[in-house]
């Protein structure tokens, strides 16, 4: 007896050494992040909040590990539960000769005599404790004189996740095993005899293996085999007689149950099925979320240099200045960026008081001078690498033909469609038709006869050295003739 009373204190301290042994190893694991974390935790400088991009609802920090705080990762679960159960006991020893206890077939004839429920609370996802009350009934088998007697139990018991020690989460969510190990006390309601009382307390250690199958975040199955050691029986399971001292006290029944687990808390999920490598795989989803929001913000359509979250005027012409807020620089305000401005007047001369006056429809300018400026080509509408779209910097040179064509009723004009050297024949054919038909577009939805414009397709425009980013510029365009 002295023996096995060693064997389950032996086991109990062992199961209980490797829960805390574990709990450290984690804690170990995260003190320096969380020590670093915790050094951190400062008013953030000048320097740091310049780091930070403005979302709303969002803040995004150009450090990733400053995002994903050790504290989001701690305890990120839930740790109480709550567990029903019912099933069959077999009650092995000790019996009084003669008299035997039921033994149910568990497919054939099952017999529920046995109903427990238990309180669990994690210290983490490894180790955990819970205190348990259970009720046994004991009664005859077929050639047994009649007794029936009662059994109620308390135990406290340290439990080791056994799925997340052997890392069960690698290849299944929904199964896990759980081992529980810890001392009891029993109380055994016998009749009473001429001889003794009928109750009996006893000393007892419990051990056993559960299975678990999860159903939600909230709900699982478990399947339990739990070994009952009586360690100080003073009368028989059938409470016939009294066990002498000078011999052996012990007793073993054992419980097959089935039963559901209930978990509680404000968490996603409980410790059971927790594994921080999924928090962090949902932290790094977050993460990936965050950085395509930075990278739509920081995306540049118009390629200035100022992303379009800052971007005022974000269809600048390629390769002009632009201010901070994106738009291009224009001091005299004729709607010409300054930097293409200056290249056509050192090229073509200065055109800055004809375009303004001619623009405003100054009279002083007759209609053949509008005709010379337009058919020398000083009226350009251009475009951006590779695209169509007309940007608001040019539409005044679309305003100026416009103008001309409502002066002048009986004037048709050609539309007439450039691309640069860049692309192959064909394809800079159809980009130069394109930029074509927009224009024309733009001209018929502002009450232009469509009869009164023809479109001219030209493609290439090789008058401008392929190697200059700048002179590439003025001949992706689409310039005018008018009759």
């Amino acid at each position: 007896m002295n023996s096995l009373k060693k064997y389950f204190v032996f086991a109990f301290l062992f199961v209980l050494t490797a829960g805390l042994s574990q709990e450290k190893r984690d804690s170990d694991k995260k003190d320096p992040v969380e020590k670093d974390a915790k050094n951190k935790r400062v008013d953030k400088s000048d320097s740091e909040k310049r780091d930070s991009v403005y979302i709303p609802n969002k803040v995004i920090n150009k450090t990733v590990s400053d995002t994903v705080h050790p504290k989001d990762r701690e305890k990120n679960y839930n740790s109480w539960s709550v567990n029903l159960n019912v099933g069959t006991n077999i009650g092995i020893r000790p019996f009084t000769d003669g008299y035997y206890a039921t033994t149910p077939n568990y497919f054939t004839k099952p017999e529920f005599n046995h109903v427990d429920f238990n309180v669990r609370k994690m210290f983490n996802t490894k180790f955990g404790v819970m205190i348990d009350f259970g009720y046994d009934n004991f009664s005859a088998d077929s050639g047994s004189p009649e007794f029936s007697n009662n059994m109620y139990r308390t135990s406290f018991q340290g439990v080791l996740n056994m799925h997340r020690v052997m890392n069960w989460e690698e290849f299944t969510e929904t199964f896990g095993l759980q081992f529980h190990l810890g001392p009891g006390f029993s109380f055994l309601q016998a009749p009473e005899t001429t001889t003794f009382n009928h109750y009996d307390n006893i000393f007892s250690v419990l051990g056993g293996a559960t299975l678990l199958i999860k159903v939600s975040e909230k709900v699982a199955f478990n399947l339990d085999f739990t070994m009952t050691s009586n360690l100080t029986h003073h009368v028989a399971l059938d409470g016939q007689s009294k066990l002498d001292p000078s011999l052996s006290r012990t007793g073993t029944v054992y419980t097959t149950i089935l039963g559901a687990t209930f978990y509680f808390g404000k968490k996603e999920r409980h410790a059971d099925w927790y594994w921080e490598n999924l928090n962090v795989k949902d932290e790094y989803k977050d993460l990936l979320a965050r950085v395509e929001d930075l990278e739509t913000m920081m995306n540049d359509s118009d390629r200035d240099g100022v992303p379009d979250y800052l971007d005022v005027e974000n269809n600048t012409i390629g390769g002009v200045l632009v201010d901070t807020k994106g738009r291009a620089v224009d001091l005299n305000n004729n709607g010409i960026p300054d930097e293409l401005e200056s290249y056509i007047n050192n090229t073509y001369g200065d055109l800055q008081a004809t375009v303004n006056n001619l623009i405003s429809g100054d009279n002083n300018y007759s209609n053949i001078q509008m005709k010379n400026m337009i058919n020398g080509q000083y009226v350009n509408v251009f475009f951006d690498f590779d695209e169509t779209r007309i940007t608001t910097g040019t539409i005044s040179a679309i305003n100026f033909l416009l103008k001309y064509l409502n002066a002048n009723p009986n004037s048709n004009a050609e539309v007439i469609g450039y691309a640069d050297e860049f692309g192959d024949f064909d394809y800079n054919i159809g980009l130069s038709r394109r930029r074509a038909q927009r224009v024309i577009e733009m001209l018929v939805r502002s009450g232009i006869d469509p009869n009164r414009l023809k479109l001219v397709v030209k493609g290439e425009d090789a008058s401008v050295p392929k190697d200059s980013k700048l002179a590439r510029q003025l001949v992706r365009r689409v310039v005018f003739k008018v009759d």
